[in-house]
């Protein structure tokens, strides 16, 4: 983990801890949220990648995952993007005339698309969606949903472990060993959490024609986590500002993929672009 820590004040008054990586002249900022389970220094490697073309990255550990405090896989979706707000604070505080850009993988995706369809992005020039939850590779049964919405009004912070395999990131073995063995890494997950996430994924694709700013969605198309059928939905629906692309055989973390180079440098060769 070679990015540099900094400490951030939420909305509602709780820490943040985050990291950056700022190349010496950056020519663009990307403010990055990370997937469920997880925590931002498992982007060191996209980050050092983007730095070497001159873009500056910014990310924070979500609320409930790696080094910050509370109940590990619970919060609530709309201080997450109060969060996505004190990030892009910070950075702009510190890259005051650079083009904004956001970048979210999986659960951090349905963030990102949330924000950017909830809230005002007239500052950002584009984003990222890596392998967005819009919808499950699996559908849950209707008792399931009714039973998780149903604890999530009683007891929003019950948790339970949200059944990711490792196998499923990556056909690199040496990616899901990894996460098995981060100390940062957990598999858990509040019945309020999944319902929301679950819900505003729906509400993302119901109204995917408001979206107003360019993104980029990039989604393996073996996945077994996220959908990638959803994102080719997503992605229909906003035409005229979405870019799609598949990657044939990939799974769920493609920047993690055999053939990762490919994906990072795609990925830096549309922020490129946008920024100019």
């Amino acid at each position: 983990m070679s990015g540099t820590e900094f400490n951030l004040i939420a909305e509602d008054g709780n820490p943040l801890v985050g990291l950056c990586w700022v190349p010496a002249e950056p020519r663009a900022v990307v403010c990055l949220i990370h997937g469920l389970g997880e925590h931002i220094g498992r982007y060191d490697h996209v980050a050092r990648h983007l730095n070497g073309s001159e873009i500056a990255v910014y990310g924070i550990d979500q609320r409930g995952h790696g080094r910050n405090p509370g109940k590990k896989g619970h919060a609530s979706c709309r201080c997450l993007w109060d969060d996505v707000e004190s990030v892009m604070k910070e950075a702009r505080l510190r890259h005051l005339d650079l083009p904004m850009f956001l970048y979210g993988h999986s659960w951090g995706g349905n963030i990102m698309i949330n924000y950017l369809l909830r809230r005002n992005s007239s500052e950002v020039k584009g984003a990222v969606l890596s392998s967005p939850w819009l919808q499950l590779s699996f559908e849950p049964t209707s008792w399931q949903l009714t039973l998780g919405r149903w604890i999530s009004k009683i007891y929003p912070g019950f948790i339970q472990a949200n059944g990711l395999l490792p196998e499923y990131l990556s056909r690199d073995a040496s990616v899901g060993e990894a996460y098995l063995n981060d100390p940062l890494v957990h598999d858990k997950i509040s019945a309020g959490l999944f319902t929301e996430a679950f819900s505003n994924g729906q509400y993302a694709l119901d109204h995917a024609e408001k979206l107003s700013i360019p993104v980029l969605i990039m989604h393996g198309t073996d996945d077994s986590i996220t959908s990638a059928s959803a994102s080719e939905a997503f992605s229909k629906s906003a035409a005229g500002y979405s870019t799609l692309k598949l990657w044939t055989g990939m799974r769920h973390e493609t920047h993690n993929e055999l053939g990762k180079e490919e994906v990072l440098d795609y990925i830096t060769q549309w922020i490129l672009a946008k920024s100019i």
